[in-house]
């Protein structure tokens, strides 16, 4: 049954409505604050000039809820510039607005002022994207249900950032310590909470936010918070002796180029390209102890991608999932991230069962409504894609699918992607048609309805290409179906094909086919089944539907499509038929649907 979940329960405002239109208020400011940060001159300027606007909010922050007690000292040695009046003016506003808020939701505004003051490039390499507070906290429920004992456990976020994870943790830790000592407690809390941070200042925000949520217990004892944050690579960091209870957080993601020794250490769980986020869960799977619990939030790439293979068979080997919450929306849900997002729970080797998949949309700042889709089992193979339907409909559809076994190989296919990388061969596109050109076939030449229309509209295209000596290898001169590369769940249609016409190719003698296509080939002159009836097949909502539950992103991988489950090749005569003799579109999705099970879902 769907539900409600209250990001700030027995925390009432000073008035009703309060913390949404101080959260209104600050977003205007942060508006501002951006615009400020982008009329630096250079990408060091802007970062200096994030910190110390954000310094300047965090100590306004802090004057407004704790006024006898001095700030923590800056952690490291950071350049801060001296700030003009207008932007210290703006500063200070935002800190006594944000002091009006709980602390950790003040803390989490605060660091996504910093995320959008800085430099691009920073912002990039090392992954600065807070957790909204209320997704935090869901994360945190999961893992309780997982086994999470909050009165004993050790825990690690190993990517803190402004702590997103480490505040709610250190106070449900302080909820369940019952009467103990305040000054007993904050030794307890000092050695059961870590965290790593490779950014100084996100380092120092984080160890802010942990003081203002121990305050009342640090007051009590009359002595300051323990230092709980490490700034470090944590990817460098030793495997403790003794493990931790629950390792939590919200790793950073995109893709890494590795040296040779760090490519060693975390070879067992790298296929090609390394994705950081890749990296940070084999760190959690050493970091975390026998029935410990890993709670992170990452993409949804690993669940399909290639390059993530053997990152799911090591999941498989060493943990059971418990539960995955698939984050319904892409934007503005995680400030400038337009990429899926989950939530997973994974007990390191607990005993095998199903998790528990649910589907989360933010239906306001401080409310989640939590759909419960069913329970997903890993695959006997477990490196294939993840095939975990993301709603209640989509569940009710897989049941027969789980059933197939049969590939794109066996109708006799393969997939590769076109081979011209455009902006390689700038040189070589040509405007008009002359001796020699080909035509240059880019992804919009596929409409949304699935025909081929010979198009190059969008900037820097061009209709056609002139090979030079040696270019062969980029002209296609056989039939093939043609699908685009890029698409997002936001569609009517994930995937979007047509065929290439034959009489197109033999009017050209050839043709080049542009990066963001996949092209569907006949391994040989007979396949098992016909193109024309595997392009309608492609191009049905049953299949699509198929796609939704194995796709974690907008990429439309050729692996992806390859691994996709597909109903027996000789069960495909009546469509085959169909297609053949022109039968309606109505009749012909019908078809498909009866052969994926879900004309009964």
């Amino acid at each position: 049954m769907d539900r409600m979940l209250n990001l700030i329960p027995n925390q009432p405002s000073l008035f009703p409505g309060e913390p949404s239109m101080l959260k209104e208020t600050l977003s205007s400011g942060r508006i501002m604050a951006r615009a400020y940060a982008a009329t630096t001159a250079t990408p060091a300027d802007r970062l200096a000039l994030a910190r110390a606007f954000c310094r300047r909010t965090t100590e306004l922050f802090w004057r407004g809820i704790d006024a006898d007690t001095a700030l923590r000292p800056q952690l490291g040695d950071l350049s801060l510039v001296e700030l003009p009046e207008p932007a210290a003016t703006l500063a200070e506003r935002m800190g006594a607005i944000a002091a009006e808020l709980p602390a950790e939701l003040a803390i989490y505004e605060i660091g996504l002022t910093y995320n959008v003051m800085l430099p691009d490039e920073w912002r990039s390499a090392y992954g600065v994207f807070y957790t909204p507070p209320l997704l935090a906290e869901r994360l945190l429920d999961q893992a309780t249900q997982a086994g999470v004992d909050w009165t004993t456990c050790r825990a690690l976020d190993p990517a803190c950032g402004g702590g997103a994870f480490l505040a709610p943790v250190a106070r449900r830790m302080v909820e369940a310590a019952g009467r103990c000592s305040p000054a007993v407690l904050l030794k307890n809390i000092a050695v059961r909470l870590r965290g790593y941070e490779i950014d100084p200042f996100s380092s120092w925000l984080s160890q802010v936010a942990l003081d203002a949520i121990l305050l009342p217990v640090s007051r009590k004892a009359k002595r300051p918070a323990p230092e709980l944050i490490t700034v470090c690579d944590a990817l460098e960091q030793p495997v403790p002796a003794e493990g931790y209870d629950l390792v939590v957080g919200n790793p950073p993601y995109g893709r890494v180029k590795l040296d040779e020794e760090r490519r060693e250490r975390f070879r067992r769980g790298l296929y090609g390209h390394a994705n950081l986020y890749g990296l940070f869960t084999d760190l959690a799977l050493h970091h975390a102890r026998p029935n410990g619990i890993v709670a992170y939030v990452t993409p949804t790439s690993f669940l399909a991608g290639g390059y993530f293979k053997n990152l799911r068979s090591l999941l498989a080997a060493e943990t059971t999932p418990t539960s995955i919450d698939f984050v319904t929306e892409r934007k503005g849900v995680f400030e400038g991230v337009l990429q899926e997002t989950l939530l997973a729970c994974y007990s390191k080797n607990g005993k095998r069962k199903s998790a528990t998949v649910h589907a989360l949309t933010p239906v306001a700042a401080d409310k989640l409504q939590i759909e419960t889709v069913g329970k997903f089992a890993v695959p006997a193979d477990s490196s294939t894609p993840w095939i975990i339907p993301r709603s209640r409909l989509q569940a009710a559809r897989m049941t027969h699918v789980h059933t197939m076994t049969h590939r794109l190989r066996d109708y006799g296919y393969t997939v590769s992607t076109g081979p011209l990388v455009w902006n390689r061969h700038k040189d070589q596109l040509r405007a008009a048609p002359g001796k020699g050109h080909l035509p240059l076939i880019w992804a919009e030449a596929i409409t949304s309805d699935g025909r081929f229309l010979f198009r190059a509209e969008k900037r820097n295209h061009r209709p056609y290409f002139a090979p030079r000596k040696g270019d062969g290898w980029l002209i296609v001169t056989t039939p093939c179906i043609l699908l685009q590369r890029t698409t997002s769940k936001e569609q009517r249609r994930r995937l979007i094909a047509a065929e290439l016409p034959v009489d197109f190719l033999q009017k050209h003698d050839g043709v080049v086919i542009e990066n963001h296509l996949n092209m569907v080939r006949a391994i040989d002159a007979k396949p098992a089944v016909a193109q024309a009836t595997l392009n309608a097949l492609l191009n049905s909502g049953a299949i699509d539907s198929v796609f939704r539950c194995v796709s974690g992103s907008v990429a439309v991988s050729a692996y992806e499509l390859e691994a996709l489950p597909l109903p027996a090749p000789g069960a495909l005569k009546k469509l085959d038929k169909l297609v053949r003799t022109n039968g309606k579109p109505e009749a012909i999705e019908a078809e498909c649907a009866r052969l994926f099970g879900l004309d009964t879902a």
